[in-house]
């Protein structure tokens, strides 16, 4: 089951659960693990000046943490802001160990991250040999930026405020890239896998939508969840259960 990467049969679950070096690497591992049978993975790229955890924290307590194997890096920067030149080599690094020392399905790996993170992300499908190396499975940045031509295609759930004032946008062009590497026509429909949630006394509308004609699923969920000191800035309130559902049922 699966495509097991080169880890499978090396050791079992690590103490505890979760192997951490301090200023690089988390990893945790649900109580399913036996270090035999590959596990999904899902990478967390945190946002700036954000704690390394961000996406552990974000998904404690949630299907990830029983089912997936979860991987979060630390930017080099200071401020922890991620910086594509400065730290696309320990991104692969930590990729390449979690191959090579543990038991992954290779066909399933998922990334996702926030503004800082989630460019991140972005970053590394605009470079062709990153994206290939990694092969992610499908990706759901939230609140990013265009950093021009995607060079592989990818399903995508790109999440980010309709009135995002970091931004100072709704994210319409990076949508557009996912749109034009996917192969997708200018028309939608409404995505309703995608359910509402309360935010700071808010209804929240997620806003997703669903594009025609890809070759990669792609849904844009543009939402009105206010959240980050009233920004539109933030992981709204669906987003992790809605990142759980489309990557899980990923053919």
């Amino acid at each position: 089951m699966g495509n097991p990467s080169p880890g499978c049969g090396k050791s079992g679950r690590p103490a505890s659960g979760t192997v951490t070096v301090d200023g690089d690497h988390i990893y945790t591992f649900p109580d399913s693990y036996d270090g035999s049978s590959p596990l999904p993975l899902l990478m967390g790229f945190h946002a700036c000046g954000n704690p390394i955890d961000q996406f552990i924290n974000l998904t404690r307590g949630s299907a990830f943490e029983a089912e997936y194997v979860r991987a979060v890096g630390r930017s080099s920067d200071p401020g922890g802001c991620w910086n594509y030149n400065s730290d696309i080599a320990r991104v692969l690094r930590i990729y390449d160990d979690l191959m090579d020392n543990y038991c992954i399905d290779m066909d399933r790996v998922f990334a996702t991250g926030h503004s800082s993170g989630a460019q991140m992300i972005v970053q590394i499908l605009a470079h062709r040999s990153d994206a290939e190396h990694m092969s992610f499975r499908a990706v759901a940045p939230v609140a990013a930026s265009d950093y021009g031509a995607l060079q592989v295609p990818v399903p995508v759930m790109y999440i980010q405020g309709k009135n995002d004032t970091v931004r100072g946008g709704d994210g319409a062009s990076t949508v557009a890239r996912f749109r034009t590497a996917n192969g997708c026509q200018t028309d939608s429909t409404p995505y309703s896998e995608v359910m509402g949630c309360q935010s700071s006394g808010k209804a929240v509308n997620p806003g997703c939508i669903s594009y025609s004609g890809c070759s990669a699923p792609t849904i844009w969920c543009s939402h009105d969840d206010p959240a980050y000191s009233n920004t539109s800035h933030g992981v709204p309130c669906f987003a992790i259960q809605a990142m759980y559902d489309f990557f899980t049922n990923m053919p």
